[in-house]
């Protein structure tokens, strides 16, 4: 018997579906894959449709993740796309390949730059947390790069230093790019401490670095071009007018031919400020005639709000009143667009982060109550089996010992205990179960108010996303804390509480329906925290509620009101 118990759980066991390592790297080959195929969207959607077939073909989940994974490129630029597919695909690999949760937070951490920089930064933790865990080290600089960044933009310029050197000092010697990269990051940031020199040492150290690498590919040219501009506009802060005009002549020249007008928009207002300052107005009006002929090419509301803030101190300084009052009152229209826009991304954000919470406690929920389902019934067929082998053998027993009497009176004496204990192990695990189920029901309940809150949170209307997902987190520690303490609720059934809360109302009458409830809280030594939780209150009313209570019942102050409950 026990071997064939042994059996039924080793089967349990081998069942399971155990992770394989090797796709870590398989994960990073179809990264590379998808990242060479960024601007043949047709070419990726083969590669998704590649990796579903594998899937369909072996029910590998990891070949459905690839699949999912490599869609990814095809909405890199559209964020309502993108943050579901993210959030999707980590849901799918549940924290079992660090690869993928790595790169799918890197992701988020992108999306939510400026929209929502505390939880962006969060994502780029996560990520870099996975990324140590992984033997493939090549995406380590560049997640230091965008913590750095990150902390640039909060302008916290020493961990912004900090993490750029680390990004550095990870990158590998043949990495030329990204290390003219990082000496332009320190140039960006000693500019914004003032520290002009040490800008313009690093910045041309970037410099030199891109221009000793061979055949530079256009992106690179590109990149060492808006260095020179950005080690202009150093020298122009020093006072080096004649050395910043060439160097942001150079960069403004290589937009114009390549038709970059998104890129120029800086290097044009930094050429305006030079000329402004030298008093060149020929100059001014050539690079404010050159804004005026781009900015109906330009898409982003963004982008023509700088130009035409640019054009609108170009007519302030020179007195044009008639021309500074329709660019104002277009910047005025166009800061409006720019407002609106902003609203129906942060609205569209939150509502894709609640409904994602929603949708993972729904799918949460169900599953506990279908594996508490699956677990009752395993328990069931194993004392079905337990109950039929046991009565196989008193009949191969009984067959065995008509030959002797006396050895078949001791063996049905035996088999009297072995009924009896069986029927107790029966009554122990029907026990059990009741028990688990009871312990389920809480969890529910407990679930049920954490969905009141968020109802609650929805209606509320122009939520402010920081405060909303602040709650959100707040109320998810919660949970898990009174899950903590489910476990010592498992051998309480609610008749007893029935019984508890009629001796107790039976007692005290004047005891209200909320206090008797309550009650039933503190009798199970819940904290106050736990109890608000549950109630949909604050940690302040059941500290009320409990002094009220017992005043009530006649307690001194120093008694304890647990053990009191506990003694009814």
């Amino acid at each position: 018997m026990r071997s064939i118990l042994f059996f039924l759980f080793l089967s349990a066991i081998h069942s399971c579906t155990f992770k394989d390592d090797r796709f870590n790297e398989y994960f990073n080959q179809i990264d590379q894959q998808s990242t060479s195929l960024i601007n043949q969207p047709k070419e990726i959607i083969k590669l998704s449709d590649k990796e579903l077939e594998k899937y369909k073909k072996t029910g590998k989940k990891e070949y459905l993740i690839s699949s999912k994974y490599t869609k990814m490129y095809l909405f890199r630029d559209t964020n309502l796309k993108q943050v579901p597919l993210a959030y999707e695909i980590l849901k799918l690999n549940n924290d079992e390949y660090e690869f993928i949760s790595m790169s799918c937070n890197f992701n988020l951490a992108f999306q939510f730059e400026n929209s929502s920089p505390k939880l962006a930064m969060q994502f780029i933790d996560q990520a870099i947390h996975w990324n140590d865990k992984l033997k493939i080290t090549k995406y380590t600089p560049h997640l230091y790069h965008i913590k750095g960044r990150f902390y640039y933009n909060q302008e916290n310029y020493d961990k912004a230093l900090y993490y750029f050197d680390k990004s550095l000092k990870s990158l590998l010697p043949d990495e030329q790019y990204f290390i003219a990269s990082m000496y332009n990051n320190f140039g960006l940031t000693y500019d914004q401490l003032n520290k002009n020199d040490l800008a313009i040492l690093k910045t041309q150290k970037g410099i030199e670095i891109l221009e000793s690498k061979n055949n530079l590919r256009p992106d690179e040219i590109t990149f060492l071009t808006h260095m020179k501009g950005n080690l202009g506009f150093y020298y122009y802060k020093n006072g080096d007018f004649l050395t910043a005009e060439k160097l942001l002549l150079q960069e403004f020249n290589y937009y114009k031919i390549k038709k970059l007008y998104s890129n120029s928009i800086m290097t044009s207002e930094r050429l305006f400020d030079i000329y402004a300052a030298i008093k060149q107005t020929d100059k001014e009006k050539e690079v404010i005639d050159y804004l005026v002929g781009i900015e109906p090419q330009l898409q982003k509301t963004h982008e023509k709000i700088n130009v035409n803030e640019v054009i609108q101190k170009y007519y302030s300084r020179h007195h044009d009143f008639n021309n500074l009052q329709k660019i104002s009152e277009k910047l005025i229209l166009l800061n409006h667009a720019s407002d609106d826009e902003n609203h129906r991304n942060l609205k569209q954000t939150s509502d894709i982060l609640n409904n994602y919470m929603l949708k993972t406690i729904n799918e949460k929920s169900d599953y506990e109550i279908n594996s508490q389902k699956k677990r009752n019934t395993f328990l069931m067929i194993l004392i079905v089996l337990s109950v039929t082998i046991f009565m196989i053998m008193i009949i191969y027993t009984r067959k065995n010992t008509l030959k002797e009497k006396e050895i078949a009176e001791n063996q049905k004496l035996i088999l009297e205990k072995n009924e009896e204990i069986l029927k107790q192990n029966i009554e122990f695990q029907e026990e059990r179960i009741k028990n688990l189920q009871q312990n389920l029901h809480l969890k529910m309940e407990t679930e049920k108010v954490f969905f009141e809150n968020i109802k609650q949170i929805k209606k509320v209307k122009n939520t402010d996303i920081e405060k909303t997902l602040n709650d959100l987190f707040f109320k998810i520690s919660n949970l898990i804390e009174i899950d903590k303490k489910n476990y010592d609720l498992m051998t309480e059934s609610y008749g007893e509480n029935d019984q508890f809360i009629q001796k107790l109302s039976n007692g005290f009458p004047f005891l209200t329906k909320k206090e008797l409830k309550l009650c039933i809280y503190f009798r199970m030594n819940l904290s106050s925290k736990e109890i608000a939780s549950l109630d949909n209150t604050t940690m302040g009313t059941i500290r009320v509620y409990k002094a009220k209570i017992k005043s009530k019942i006649g307690l001194e102050k120093n008694e304890n009101l647990t053990d009191f409950l506990n003694n009814i």
